[in-house]
């Protein structure tokens, strides 16, 4: 993360589009996807592996992890936190306002 000028995360990314373009707009910030489905990171992984010049995104990375413990793990080194219309165990942690989630978000940015 030291070679980048921000670091953006995106919590629960599915296909991977919004890191992709995001990655893509800002070449200067690490763009990470985080998503606990392996199967929906497959594809987009592939592209921003790619070399450059065939589209390749070489600052977008995704993560097959729970947002809690990438929070955790990121803790201060997050300046934007994106979480896009969550769904499934992603919104009952923001719509209850788990205790061990909001740490991990505040802690993170």
């Amino acid at each position: 993360m030291g070679r980048y000028a921000r670091t953006i995360v995106d919590l629960g990314t599915g296909d991977g589009a919004a890191v992709l373009r995001t990655a893509r707009q800002n070449p200067s910030a690490l763009v990470i996807g985080v998503d606990t489905d392996a199967s929906s990171l497959r594809e987009p992984s592939r592209r921003a592996a790619r070399p450059i010049r065939k589209g390749g995104v070489p600052n977008a990375l995704f993560l097959v992890a729970d947002a809690s413990v990438v929070l955790t793990a990121l803790r201060g080194r997050v300046q934007e936190l994106r979480i896009t219309l969550p769904w499934g165990s992603l919104l009952r942690l923001v719509l209850e306002g788990e205790r061990s989630f909001a740490h991990a978000v505040a802690g993170s940015v």
